[in-house]
């Protein structure tokens, strides 16, 4: 299962269905909502992120906290509408 992690312009995280967590936070286990696929994520973000400037970039993570893929908001300071997929290597 995949979990969604937001990080917004002051380097807060928060978890989708879940606690908010300091910049520098472990992500903890089972914690948060869980998604199937990294599709099903994305379609979620474009949807419920739209007009919505407060979070910049996304991180997509794995059962263990291990970010598996980033999206990064295009525009001016990361306001833009559309986003940038990247995996993590």
């Amino acid at each position: 299962m995949l979990r969604l992690l937001y990080v917004s312009v002051r380097g807060h995280k928060c978890l989708h269905g879940g606690p908010t967590l300091d910049a520098d936070a472990d992500v903890p286990a089972g914690v948060g909502t869980p998604f199937i696929s990294v599709d099903q994520i994305e379609r979620l973000v474009l949807r419920e992120l739209r007009g919505v400037g407060v979070y910049w970039q996304v991180q997509i993570v794995d059962e263990a906290g291990t970010v598996v893929r980033r999206g990064f908001r295009s525009g001016y300071n990361g306001t833009g509408e559309h986003w940038t997929w990247r995996d993590e290597s």
